[in-house]
Order: C-alpha cells, then structure tokens, then sequence
C-alpha cells in the first residue's frame, strides 16, 4: 500500500471537508449550527450589560416602569436566545451524531469492501481501517463530533474575544496583556497534553486490538471446547490482565498531563480573579470608574479570560481531533477498485472457459522472493484440474491470480485467450464460483446465505434446487430447518451451526447458486474424515461435468476425480499428468500419494502394532 498516503491537513482543510460532506448527508446541520453560533455571541453579551444597566438605572433612581421595562425586555431577550440556542444545539447535535454514525461509517465499510483485494490482506490496511473506525466510534470525542462541537464555539470565542478586548481597552492595554498572559501558560500544558496523546496512539490503539481480540475469542462457542478441554482459562485471563494493564499504563501518562494541566488552571484562575478584583475596586475607589462600569468590566475580565481559556482549550481538543479527522480521510482515500474499466470486450465462453499461464511470477508487496516463479500451464474448456502440493506451495496464491485478485508481477494470465488485466475485473469475478478455504458462514437466513443476496433479491426455488443438489434436503429435513432458519448465534438465540460435512455442501450450494462457468475449490476438505471428503468430492465430481474446475489441495483424495494433476513446490510445477502417469514417474506425487494411502489403508491392529501395542487376541 506504498501509494496511500498518510494524510496531514490543516484544521482548516478538515473542517471545510466536513461542512461539504455534512452540507451533502443534511444541510439543516450547518444552517443549525450557523444560528446556535449567533445566538452564541449575542447571550454572553446580554450577560455582562445585564448587571452595568440594572446598576446604573439604579442609581439613576429611574421609575419603576422604566426599570421594570428596560429589565423585563432584556431579560425576555435573554430568555428567547437560551430557548432557542439550546433547541437548536440539541437538533445540531442528534443530526451531526447521525451524520457520524449513519454516512460516514458506511462509507468506511465501502472503502473496505471496494478497494483491491491485496489492500485487504495488507496489515498496514488494517492499522488504517482500525484508526478510522475509532476516529468516527469514539462517541463525543469522535473527530467528526468533536469538530461539529468545537468549531461553533471557537467561532463564537474569537469573536467574543475581539468584543471583550473592546470593552477592556476603556481599561489599560496591560489588563488585556495579563490575561492573554495566563492564557498562554494554559496553551502550553495544553500542548504538552495533546503530544502525549500524539505519542501514546499507536501503542493504545495496539493494546485495545489485543484486548478486543482476546475478549472476542473468549466469547466464541467453537473456542470454548478448546478453552475447557485445556484448561486455558488462567492462561486467557492473565491475558486480558495484561492487556488490560497496558491500556491503564498509556491511560495512567495521559491523565497524569490532563491532571497537571488542571491544577494549573486553578490557580491561574485563582489569580485573574484576585487581580481583577483588586485592580477594579483600586478604579473604583479613587473615582475613575462607576459601580455600573464596575459590573460591566469585572464580567468582561471574567468573560475574556473564560472566552480565551476555552479557546486554549478548543485548541487543544481540536488538534487531537484533527489527527483522528486525517485517520478518516486517509482511509477515505483508497481509491475503489476499478471494476468497470476494460481494454477490449469479454471473449466468447458459451461453449467453456479456457485459463493459460504464461511465464507467470508473483511476490508480495514488499517482499524480494516470488511465491509464483515462471508458472506456465494450460486448463482447457470443461476440464477438472487438481492443483495439489504441500503447505506453502503458493496453491492459494494461484488461485486469486486466476481469479484477478492480484495481478502478475511478470507474464500473462488469459481467459480464452484474452489477457484478463484488459478485461473488467467485474466480468472475471462472476466466471468464478468458489469455495475458500475461510469458511464464511453470515448471521443470516439459510436462504440469504446460499444466494448471498437479500431476501427480496433471491430466487427461492433455485435455493431449495441447489440444496437438494448438494445434498442437504435430507439433512435439513431431518433437523427441522427451513430457508427461513438464522445461521450462527451471533444475532439470535437458536441460530443453527452445521457440521464440518454439512458446511462444505452448504458452500458447494452457494457455488451452484451462482452457476458460474468456473469452479475453484481451495482446501474444501481440509477439516473432514476420509469418507466424508470422498463423499464431497463425488457430490462435486457430478456437479461440475459441465464446468471448467480447479480442485486445490495438499491431500490426495482430488486427484481420482480430476482429468490431470499438477503438482506445485515453492511456486514452481515440478511434476504433472494424469493419476496413474504420475505414479509410475515415482516422482514427489507418488511418494506422497503412497504415504497418505499407508495411513489410510492401516487397518487398527496394524496401528496399534506400530504404535508398539499388543493386539488383543
């Protein structure tokens, strides 16, 4: 992923980002927030004339009348501004939360979705995905949230600032110096915290993904066997304690500055207000100043040093922001894979699929040594391959170059003759139906996760065929499910789990639901007995007679099935032929081949004689 960038925008640049992306979800959003702004500058105002006018009607001895009118509109003033200041900050808020939650965290799960495969597999991808989650599932402390927030409310500062500095200027300018002063002192602790944070993020974000992944292990069902059988309970725990610790530890640093910075402000607040009080009664004993300038400036001093104290403050909380809005936009930023582009039209396949290597060769980013090396071979139109080897092979990876997952480092893969880099991606993926060795069971009905589509976009007569095809009627029939049963217990309480025999001819019906022209099959039997992988090999045996299929593995069993082999070590082919050609090479397949069957064909005396037992007579 060497072409993303990780970005660093100014404050600026993220919030006008932000005002477009939320003017496209919700325009009320900014037009609330615009008003609650306003309505910002006007209230703190009325709030330090306020007392100056009660005071000086006061002492102007004016009628009660004019005392009662004067107060009673300002107050009613007053009164409509909070009403409609605090009704449309609460409005602001729940639409800006649901622009955070609704639009932006489904256009991450698109990222996600629609970039290329090998970003997926990256693990830089997944730093960046995780950091951009947390950036918009973060709750208050969001970026989004915090910049919808903060940026209202610094408007409102700087130009109360500038209101305030006014006032104060009837003062002396050194008034206004000691108070930016303190302000500045507060500034620097401020930053000191922010850096902390800065400093500390990656190694948080480390320890909350051991921590999470721990605790979803722990709440797995097909990990609780394992977790009694062996008795991990203490090993788990002392985990999660660590984990656990590791987070309080970089939490620990963090409130240690946010304390420090605290006790800071105390006393810087302590001393504005002591000064303010003496240096305004100094004024108003010696004459300079009236008792109704006296409420109006302490408020100004009170306000200007609340109004730039928050303004350090904002500062502070918004570059910490703006980090968490660069995690967003960067990820953001992966580009879509483009499945739409195409050098020239799909070739014609109505009579079968034709798939050449030609002096193929494939590493992964970063690294200097080809999983692939120099592959050259030909499956024609309907034939069955078996693609077999040993752990590491590079099986897998020649499986996702056929399919244009990943795209050659040197030489040309073609379909029916057609480099399939100047095909659109989106036409490669549906000649493909496949069975991976990940199974992907969804929390859904049976029927969604055959057809992988919603209920309303799925042919439910083709699913009951696919089922009876695979072989499942009988098994579904015998437990009481139904298209309409969940899977997995992940969303519901009686959600039904298959077994190992069952799941593979579950995938094999969702590979036959698609009636693609290719089957690849990637270790579907890795996890089964012998007879229950021959039994899944004869089920794919009979439905792909009309196929083009690649069957995948490092056992043997495919190979009966299969109209050649080709036998795959360290991303060359060493060996291929049919079945009875490689045996009598006596080469790497025959060995293998003949070291499996041992195991198989012992019978259990001859186990337990070659486990060093005596049979029972």
């Amino acid at each position: 992923m060497e072409e993303i960038r990780q970005r660093n925008d100014s404050i600026v640049s993220n919030a006008w980002f932000l005002a477009k992306e939320s003017w496209r979800w919700d325009k009320r959003i900014l037009l609330f927030l615009a008003v609650t702004t306003l309505t910002g500058i006007a209230l703190p105002l009325f709030g330090i004339y306020l007392p100056k006018v009660a005071v000086d009607l006061l002492l102007q001895k004016a009628e009660t009348a004019r005392v009662l009118q004067v107060l009673g509109s300002m107050v009613g003033g007053v009164l409509i501004l909070q009403g409609l200041h605090g009704y449309l900050s609460k409005r602001a808020y729940f639409h800006h939360n649901e622009c955070r939650n609704t639009f932006f965290v489904q256009r991450l799960f698109l990222v996600s979705l629609q970039c290329k495969y090998s970003y997926a597999e990256d693990g830089e991808f997944y730093k960046l995905y995780r950091r951009a989650i947390n950036s918009v599932r973060s709750g208050d402390e969001s970026g989004t949230s915090v910049f919808f927030d903060l940026i209202p409310q610094m408007i409102t500062g700087a130009a109360c600032f500038f209101l305030y500095s006014g006032i104060l200027s009837r003062l002396h300018f050194l008034v206004i110096v000691f108070l930016l002063a303190t302000s500045l002192v507060t500034y620097f602790f401020r930053r000191r915290e922010n850096a902390c944070y800065e400093r500390t993020r990656d190694d948080y974000a480390l320890a909350e993904k051991r921590l999470y992944y721990t605790i979803g292990e722990c709440g797995d069902s097909r990990t609780g066997k394992d977790v009694r059988v062996y008795n991990m309970k203490g090993w788990l725990t002392r985990q999660i304690q660590r984990f656990q610790a590791e987070e309080r530890e970089i939490l620990k640093t963090r409130r240690r500055k946010e304390y420090e910075t605290h006790l800071v402000n105390c006393w810087l607040n302590f001393l504005r207000d002591g000064f303010a009080y003496a240096y305004l009664i100094v004024q108003t004993v010696q004459g300079k100043i009236g008792m109704g300038d006296f409420m109006l400036f302490f408020g100004a001093i009170t306000g200007f040093s609340i109004w730039v104290t928050g303004l350090v403050d904002q500062m502070s909380r918004i570059k910490t922001a703006n980090v968490k809005m660069n995690d967003l936009r960067t990820f953001l930023d992966i580009p879509a894979e483009d499945t739409e582009s195409a050098e020239c039209g799909m070739p014609d396949i109505s009579d079968g699929v034709e798939i050449e290597f030609e002096h193929v060769s494939f590493a992964y980013p970063g690294s200097e040594k080809d999983v692939i090396s120099d592959l050259s071979f030909r499956i024609g139109k309907r034939e069955h391959v078996a693609l077999v080897g040993l752990n590491g092979a590079g099986k897998s990876t020649l499986l996702k170059l056929m399919m244009g997952m990943y795209e050659p480092s040197k030489g040309t893969i073609r379909l029916n003759g057609v480099d399939i880099t100047k095909l659109k991606k989106r036409d490669v993926y549906r000649l493909y139906s496949a069975v991976f060795q990940e199974t992907m069971i969804l929390p859904a009905m049976i029927d969604e996760n055959i057809a992988l589509r919603p209920k309303r976009c799925l042919d439910r007569d083709r699913v009951e065929e696919v089922i009876r095809l695979s072989g499942l009627d009988a098994d579904f029939a015998r437990r009481n499910i139904t298209l309409d049963s969940y899977m997995t217990d992940r969303l519901v309480e009686d959600g039904i789990y298959l077994s190992g025999g069952q799941e593979q001819k579950f995938l094999l019906a969702r590979a036959l639901y698609k009636d693609a022209p290719v089957l690849l099959l990637d270790e579907p039997t890795a996890a089964l007995d012998p007879l229950a992988e021959q039994e899944v090999y004869e089920s794919y045996q009979k439905l792909c007679r009309n196929r083009t299929a690649l069957f995948i593995s490092h056992r043997l069993a495919s190979t009966q099935f299969s109209d050649w082999i080709m036998f795959l070590q360290d991303g060359k082919i060493i060996e291929q032929g049919n079945h009875e050609e490689l045996l009598a090479a006596g080469g790497e397949y025959a060995r293998l081949y003949e070291l499996q069957s041992y195991y198989y064909n012992l019978e259990e005396g001859q186990v337990r004689e070659e486990a060093g037992y005596e049979c029972e007579q």
